[in-house]
């Protein structure tokens, strides 16, 4: 199957878990200019303005896996961090629908190996919404021999990260599909009523000015190659 965003192509062996457009128009698979050896792997192209392009099927195929994966443990067992200001709202409500718990404020050095504090927790399992600044929440889960889901972007290192899942952690609604994804296959996968909508799970907060520089570049980009195809003309 083919389609005209950014050439992604994805096989046709497996029907994805919603539809290929849907993925696209939310840029889940949009990356970033910077990669890693570690997320090379995982991406499919890179675009005339440098950013990286995920594929699409191999996304899907890692959240099916990581689903399964979650399943195997008991709701109050589960923990999702996110320093990221986008991914606070998809992870509290994925914690809402699911049962899991999740840490919204700033991760508290010792959450997870100082019995003494407020905010300690014992999880059988972690879930990551950006390894670049969560990497307290990472040090301490691999301390504890706490397995790590992740979802990781182009430019992210996977040391002590156990299981990733490519995508873009950067943007709201990027965020905000693949919890909303995890949260209905989950509950799906346990026979629980699932009535949230995408809309539900996207965060209301303000852009972060590296957002608004990143789009600004983005738009500039655009303008100049439609200059150049018009002097081209």
């Amino acid at each position: 199957m083919k389609t005209d965003a950014n050439q992604v192509e994805v096989s046709q062996t497996e029907e994805l878990l919603i539809p290929l457009d849907d993925y696209l128009l939310n840029g889940i698979h949009v990356g970033l200019k910077y990669k890693t050896k570690d997320m090379k792997p995982f991406i499919y192209k890179v675009r005339p303005d440098k950013l990286c392009v995920f594929d699409v099927q191999r996304i899907d195929e890692r959240i099916r896996i990581a689903v399964k994966f979650i399943c195997k443990y008991k709701p109050e067992e589960v923990v999702l961090v996110s320093n990221r200001v986008y991914g606070r709202t998809p992870i509290q409500k994925f914690a809402e629908c699911t049962g899991c718990t999740a840490i919204t404020n700033r991760f508290v050095s010792g959450t997870l190996t100082n019995p003494n504090i407020k905010t300690f927790v014992e999880p059988k399992l972690m879930i990551v919404t950006d390894p670049t600044v969560d990497q307290q929440a990472i040090k301490e889960a691999s301390k504890m021999a706490i397995p790590i889901i992740a979802i990781c972007d182009s430019n992210t290192r996977i040391k002590n990260i156990d299981f990733v899942i490519p995508g873009n952690n950067k943007g709201k609604n990027s965020l905000a599909l693949l919890y909303w994804i995890f949260a209905r296959e989950i509950s799906k996968n346990k026979d629980v009523d699932f009535n949230m909508s995408f809309e539900d799970f996207i965060s209301q907060a303000e852009p972060q000015s590296y957002i608004l520089k990143m789009q600004e570049q983005q738009r500039l980009y655009r303008r100049g190659k439609t200059i150049r195809r018009g002097k081209r003309r």
